[in-house]
């Protein structure tokens, strides 16, 4: 119900930009011509909850914009979850899930000149999800020799592909920086973490499949 709902908002959106233009020129995404182009640099911080997890993250994203209204560029995030006590594992030690992926996103911009604007990112890409002892993971010496010599500390990982739609909104605070305020739902394809001592699944893509909120600075040519 969530991902329909948000669907729906987003075609609303294009819809009312669409019918917003000027009615006596015929404009195209990819038209030749006197285009005009920008670019930008965002760090953004993320948040979400899942399986009474709470998930924290970043990352950052640089693209090109052409004629104020169409973004296309790459994009690289990384998260991890709150640390829980594995009691199927050791009766103390506590372990996370974590990862991160990159790939490539296309953003319209409706309404770009207004100070308060509205913006519909695609991401799609690729990356790893594990699960990780948060003690061997934290302290750099006992990592390096667990991770390349006995893999203690990953109980299992696996490679994922993240389809992840959004919509956010853009405030223009200064003529080269921008916030932005954004609500995305994030679709994660082939994930399956297991116990090494068949203990059972850890986590499924469906745990990790829902909304993620985010908090972004963007500094650029808009």
């Amino acid at each position: 119900m969530k991902i329909k709902l948000l669907f729906t908002a987003l075609l609303t959106a294009v819809s009312v930009s669409l019918f917003a233009q000027d009615d006596s020129e015929v404009r195209t995404l990819f038209n030749k011509g006197n285009a005009k182009w920008g670019g930008e640099f965002t760090f953004f911080g993320t948040g979400a909850s899942f399986n009474d997890r709470f998930y924290g993250g970043g990352g950052f994203e640089c693209g090109a914009i052409r004629n104020h209204s169409l973004e296309f560029g790459i994009f690289l995030e990384g998260f991890g979850s709150e640390t829980h006590t594995d009691y199927k594992i050791t009766s103390d030690e506590k372990y996370f899930i974590g990862g991160g992926y990159g790939g490539l996103f296309i953003k319209p911009i409706i309404m770009p000149t207004s100070p308060v604007h509205f913006s519909i990112p695609i991401r799609i890409g690729g990356g790893e999800i594990g699960y990780y002892s948060s003690e061997h993971f934290w302290d750099d010496d006992d990592y390096y020799y667990h991770h390349h010599n006995y893999y203690d500390d990953d109980e299992d990982e696996c490679g994922v592909f993240v389809f992840e739609p959004g919509f956010n909104v853009d405030f223009n605070m200064l003529k080269h920086f921008q916030i932005t305020l954004g609500v995305s739902y994030r679709m994660v394809g082939s994930l399956s973490l297991d116990y090494r001592q068949n203990q059972g699944e850890i986590i499924g893509k469906q745990d990790l499949n829902g909304m993620i909120y985010s908090l972004g600075f963007r500094f650029g040519w808009f």
